[in-house]
């Protein structure tokens, strides 16, 4: 089944309004009931400083805009080889509609953990388009918010308390010592070989009583009834993506995991909400069923990119090899008769007031 999706079957994407942040839940997991099945619909059809910041990120912008080219996809070309998905056009679009998705699940919000009244700077890490870093702009005007990624692929037309560099936050940090009032990371998984040395970092860079939010996807394809066969071309497809990033020591985390290092490095009032992510229509529950669409149009657009370069360059298949598989998991995955969905994370916790470390 192609990818290609046409536009009357899908819920079309519109600017989503954010409105302030109200003070999150404290509940631990979200959405955690089992979804009831639509069983009246046919089957989905769609498939240091600042000067230090712009000194760096000038001198590697030419290294960074020489693009690696694979497989049809674009590659980012500073620290080349070292994160696996692509960069290009595709790719870019499909990060914007996983943040709208992203804010459909949050109620509105961009964000869930505690924030000051009036924060002075915020740190977005793979901050990739750079579209949260935009909306967190445009909601805190006096906020200079800062992202970073390994790719200069950030739109140049941007609110004045914005800026971005090109940056590996694996290597030494020039930020300081209590500088943020928040830092976030997005969906790094398998581009981290070491959570607990990041979160190291991001705890010396917080100010006292700043915050450190985690918004990652929980590897696995889950299920509440029998509607997915334990031979699914999603169980495999998920078992040998754990296989491609074990075997280069970034095996993908579970959801507790950001928890414990988050506690071990020091951070309190750590909390963690777990969202489910429908691979498409099927829930009877209309946000849930909207936010499938998001999720199977976001798949569908993205699971190329994801796949191609761990499967070729780790596991040593061909990409025809590779585009026969993801065949057969794009068919299941427009399937409503199956109930699968993913899991998304939202982890927080905030520095000590007065850090004993």
């Amino acid at each position: 089944m192609s990818a290609t999706v046409a536009a009357d079957n899908v819920l079309p994407i519109v600017a989503t309004t954010t409105p302030a942040p109200a003070p999150p839940s404290r509940s631990n997991t979200v959405s955690s009931a089992t979804m009831e099945a639509d069983e009246h619909e046919h089957d989905s059809t769609f498939g240091g400083d600042r000067e230090s910041l712009a000194s760096s990120s000038t001198s590697l912008r030419s290294a960074a805009t020489k693009f690696q080219f694979e497989n049809g996809r674009r590659y980012h070309g500073y620290q080349a080889g070292k994160h696996y998905f692509p960069n290009d056009e595709k790719e870019m679009e499909r990060q914007d509609i996983e943040h709208q998705n992203q804010i459909l699940q949050m109620d509105g919000k961009l964000f869930l953990c505690p924030l000051v009244e009036n924060p002075t700077e915020i740190l977005d890490l793979g901050t990739g388009t750079g579209i949260w870093c935009i909306d967190m702009a445009d909601q805190y005007p006096d906020c200079q918010v800062l992202g970073t990624d390994l790719s200069p692929i950030q739109p140049g037309w941007v609110p004045p308390n914005c800026q971005f560099q090109i940056d590996d936050f694996d290597h030494e940090w020039t930020f300081g010592s209590n500088r943020f009032d928040m830092i976030q990371h997005r969906f790094l998984v398998g581009s981290v070989k070491n959570i607990g040395e990041l979160y190291k970092r991001a705890f010396d860079a917080l100010k006292p009583g700043g915050s450190l939010q985690g918004v990652e996807i929980q590897f696995g394809t889950f299920c509440d009834d029998d509607s997915l066969p334990e031979d699914a071309a999603l169980r495999q497809w998920t078992s040998l993506m754990e296989d491609a990033f074990g075997k280069i020591g970034a095996s993908p985390p579970m959801a507790e995991d950001y928890e414990r290092w988050m506690r071990e490095t020091g951070f309190e009032n750590v909390h963690m909400h777990i969202f489910k992510r429908p691979m498409n229509d099927w829930p009877k529950d209309p946000k849930m069923k909207e936010i499938g669409r998001y999720c199977c149009l976001n798949w569908l657009e993205g699971v190329e990119g994801f796949t191609m370069a761990p499967f070729t360059r780790i596991l040593g298949w061909s990409p025809e090899e590779v585009q026969v598989f993801l065949a057969k998991v794009r068919k299941e995955s427009v399937t409503r008769r199956i109930h699968a969905y993913m899991k998304g994370i939202v982890v927080w916790g905030t520095k000590p007031l007065h850090p004993q470390f």
